[in-house]
């Protein structure tokens, strides 16, 4: 008896003195699995309608991985911070084990995202449950949740 309430005692303290690192900010509706649906230059006017492609952002405690499952684009992760209003991406690499995660070389592996930088503010137009709309000064895109 006394040797199991040393090992109690003993896992109790193990318990009491353990650090954790949990992510306790709460980013709301962003979270989840978003669809790219569209993408509108704001200097040219153009609209480019991506409703047949398949083209997706998911949003995960820190990370933004943008991914194409019609094979055109790698899929890359960023890390972001929400202030406010806005969406800071950063720390661009590709989502390959395989290779040790690759950082990106330029803007054009994640232009077809709608992303025009390697480190964009994205502004968070329009939040809900299922739509989100995101804008720079050059474009805007409009995703659904999926």
């Amino acid at each position: 008896m006394k040797k199991l309430a040393k090992y109690l005692f003993s896992g109790l303290c193990a318990f009491l003195f353990t650090s954790c690192d949990v992510e306790l900010s709460s980013h709301g509706n962003l979270y989840g699995y978003w669809h790219l649906e569209s993408i509108d230059s704001i200097g040219s006017g153009t609209h480019v309608d991506m409703k047949d492609q398949l083209k997706f952002w998911a949003v995960q405690s820190r990370l933004i991985e943008l991914s194409d499952h019609d094979w055109v684009y790698s899929p890359v992760i960023f890390h972001f911070d929400q202030v406010g209003d806005s969406l800071f991406l950063y720390d661009a690499h590709f989502n390959n084990r395989e290779t040790g995660d690759p950082e990106l070389e330029g803007v054009w592996q994640v232009q077809g995202y709608g992303i025009n930088s390697l480190s964009p503010r994205l502004r968070i137009d329009a939040l809900t449950s299922g739509e989100l709309t995101l804008s720079t000064r050059e474009v805007r895109m409009k995703l659904k949740k999926f």
